[in-house]
C-alpha cells in the first residue's frame, strides 16, 4: 500500500496554507499519483520516454486466397505504445476494420491496391483485420516498433511511393527523419530471393506462392535522413514493383547524431552521440 502524508499547514512565503496530501509512487512523493497500468509486460506508472530512432521488435505476415476478411494476430511481444505498422496488398481496395481507423490507400499502376495503417497500440486484444471483400489474393504484414513518440501519430505515415516495371533492382527511397521503414511490393511468377544493400536491415518478408503472380511484401528499416539507401536486389525480373517509405516518429533531443554511412544526416562535433 502506498504511504501518504498531509502536513496540516505550510508557510507559502506570505501566509499559512493547508498542505497538499502526497503519496509515494514508488520513486518519489507526488501530489497527484498516476495510476499504474499493465503494458503487456509489467505494471507502469507512465509510458517510456520516446527515443530518436524507434527500434524494430517483431513482425508477422500471411498470404491469403479468396476472402472477404483477412486477419492475423499482433506480433508477439507487443506492449502498450508500441507502434504497429500494418500493410495490406490486394486486388481490391483494403480497409482496416480492427482496430477501426483511417488508412492510406493507393492503387498502383499494375492495378494492385496497397493500404497502410500505423498507430500506437493501446492495449486492446484481438487480431488485426482487413476488409478485402471480393478479393482473389491478398498479402498482409504487421511490424512492431518500440520507442516511438506516441503523442505524434500521423494519419499519413506513408511519406513516398515510387513504382517500377520489369526490374530486378528496386531503388530505395531517401530515408526520412527518425526511423524509416521500407516496404517493397513485388509482383512476380518466380521470385524466391532478395538482398538488401549495406546499411539497411532486413526485417520481414512474405513471398507470393511460386508459380502464381501473387504479391510479395519485403520489409526493412534504417535510421537517418537524406542519404541514398541503395537498391534491393531481386533474384528475378519482376513485372511490377513499388517502394513505400513509412516514418515511425521519434523525438529530437537536440544533439547531433552520426549515422554510419549517412553523410547527409551525420554531423560530427564535440557533443556527437552514436545512433
Amino acid at each position: 500500500m502506498a504511504r501518504s502524508y498531509n502536513p496540516t499547514m505550510v508557510w507559502d512565503g506570505s501566509k499559512w496554507v493547508e498542505g497538499t496530501k502526497r503519496v509515494w509512487d514508488g520513486t518519489a512523493w507526488v501530489g497527484q499519483p498516476s495510476l499504474k497500468y499493465w503494458d503487456g509486460a509489467q505494471w507502469q506508472f507512465k509510458a517510456p520516454a520516446p527515443v530518436g530512432y524507434p527500434s524494430f521488435v517483431k513482425a508477422n505476415s500471411s498470404l491469403f486466397g479468396a476472402r472477404d476478411y483477412i486477419g492475423i494476430p499482433h506480433p508477439a511481444g507487443l506492449i502498450v505504445n508500441d507502434y504497429v505498422v500494418s500493410v495490406c496488398a490486394s486486388d481490391v481496395k483494403p480497409q482496416i476494420v480492427e482496430p477501426w481507423m483511417l488508412n492510406q490507400a493507393q492503387q498502383l499502376a499494375s492495378g494492385t491496391w496497397l493500404s497502410v495503417a500505423v498507430w500506437p497500440y493501446d492495449g486492446r486484444p484481438g487480431d488485426i483485420v482487413w476488409d478485402v471483400a471480393g478479393s482473389k489474393t491478398s498479402t498482409v504484414m504487421n511490424l512492431l516498433y518500440r520507442g516511438g513518440d506516441w503523442t505524434a501519430p500521423s494519419m499519413t505515415p506513408v511519406k513516398e511511393i515510387k513504382q517500377y516495371e520489369n526490374v530486378n533492382l528496386v531503388p530505395l527511397n531517401s530515408p526520412v527523419d527518425y526511423t524509416s521503414v521500407f516496404i517493397v511490393l513485388a509482383e512476380s511468377t518466380d521470385l524466391t530471393g532478395f538482398a538488401w544493400p549495406d546499411g539497411v536491415t532486413g526485417r520481414a518478408s512474405q513471398l507470393g506462392k511460386f508459380g502464381n503472380r501473387n504479391v510479395s511484401l519485403i520489409a526493412s528499416d534504417t535510421p537517418g535522413s537524406g542519404g541514398s539507401a541503395g537498391s534491393l536486389t531481386l533474384d528475378t525480373t519482376v513485372q511490377a514493383a513499388a517502394c513505400i517509405t513509412i516514418q515511425i516518429p521519434g523525438i529530437n533531443d537536440g544533439k547531433p547524431t552520426w549515422i554510419l554511412g549517412d553523410d547527409a544526416a551525420s554531423v560530427l562535433g564535440t557533443t556527437t552521440v552514436l545512433g
